[in-house]
């Protein structure tokens, strides 16, 4: 997966996201937050729920993955590889955005947690590498955009 402008949500490539979920037409992200301290996006398009969903923070990392980890501990779930700090990927999240990554790292002095969810993968796709692929280039971009590090938790 390659990691090129233009992006979606400031960190998903959209070359890429348009090719993992066969997504066509116009995506319109609507985004809020402090973007020094949190962010939240839904990038939406016509006629159907938002395909792409991304949210991160800098406060209560700890606290929000071990939730979720246990929100979804009924379903289907990795665990990230140890590169990409502490977190999993489910393909089974539920609809409109079945795939869900979510990751605890360190970058510079602060540890956020960032999660992505999108829309089904197209046909032949293995949507764990994928959501694998969209968080490690998440977390670089969020690296870049913020003048840190990413690592490991």
């Amino acid at each position: 997966m390659s990691d090129r402008a233009p992006y979606i949500c400031e960190l998903v490539p959209e070359v890429e996201f348009r090719r993992v979920t066969g997504i066509t037409g116009t995506l319109k992200p609507a985004g809020g937050g402090d973007p020094a301290d949190n962010y939240l996006c839904l990038a939406h398009a016509a006629g159907r729920s938002a395909p792409l969903g991304l949210q991160w923070d800098l406060e209560d990392a700890e606290k929000i993955v071990r939730q979720q980890e246990r929100g979804y501990a009924e379903r289907s779930s990795y665990l990230l590889p140890s590169e990409l700090g502490k977190g999993f990927a489910s393909p089974a999240a539920g609809s409109p955005r079945p795939n869900y990554v979510i990751a605890m790292f360190r970058c510079g002095d602060e540890r956020p947690w960032l999660s992505i969810d999108f829309a089904p993968v197209v046909r032949g796709r293995d949507a764990v590498q994928d959501m694998f692929a969209f968080m490690r280039i998440a977390q670089k971009r969020f690296g870049q955009i913020h003048k840190c590090e990413p690592r490991p938790s």
